[in-house]
């Protein structure tokens, strides 16, 4: 892909980091902790799943959101899910803990909320519950406020669905 090709799929990535910005700035939802017998976990099989289809279902946060716990080369990171961002994007702080290595390669990106510098990077693996993918595409936004996890993750792994307050994610 060409610097301005790259360049404008970064900058469809922050336009997404734009448009749920407001809330980002606030610390998200808490992992949950262990379910208890009278809470339901956020994200849970999803119910109505075709059998042998691997699947999670995530329900919509108090602030509109959905946020999943992914693992991205064996570290647990807090994503909001974005199906308009085009690909993974994680902040500087989550991509240390995934164990990667930043590149020299620096691109200016240009979205709603301004311009950030990122730097694009290949996942060696992310899993949702049951869900996973390899070598998936991503950058590491320098002042993300938030990992999102886009569509260069979610494109691959089959369907995204939203009905009433629950994302499936098969």
């Amino acid at each position: 892909m060409s610097n301005g090709g790259t360049l404008v799929a970064a900058g469809i990535v922050l336009i997404g980091a734009a448009l749920i910005a407001p809330n980002l700035g606030r610390a998200p939802p808490p992992a949950p902790a262990a379910p208890s017998r009278q809470q339901s976990p956020a994200v849970a099989p999803a119910p109505d799943a075709d059998p042998g289809v691997a699947a999670r279902s995530i329900r919509r946060a108090p602030d509109g959101h959905f946020y999943a716990d992914a693992i991205v080369n064996g570290a647990t990171i807090r994503f909001v899910v974005d199906t308009g961002a085009s690909v993974v994007a994680l902040t500087r702080e989550d991509a240390q803990r995934a164990g990667l290595t930043f590149p020299t390669q620096r691109l200016r990106a240009i979205g709603a909320g301004g311009e950030m510098d990122v730097m694009p990077v290949t996942l060696d693996r992310v899993t949702l519950g049951p869900v996973e993918a390899r070598d998936v595409p991503a950058v590491v936004g320098e002042r993300l406020p938030m990992s999102l996890l886009g569509q260069s993750f979610l494109g691959r792994v089959g369907a995204v669905e939203i009905r009433g307050d629950a994302m499936t994610i098969r």
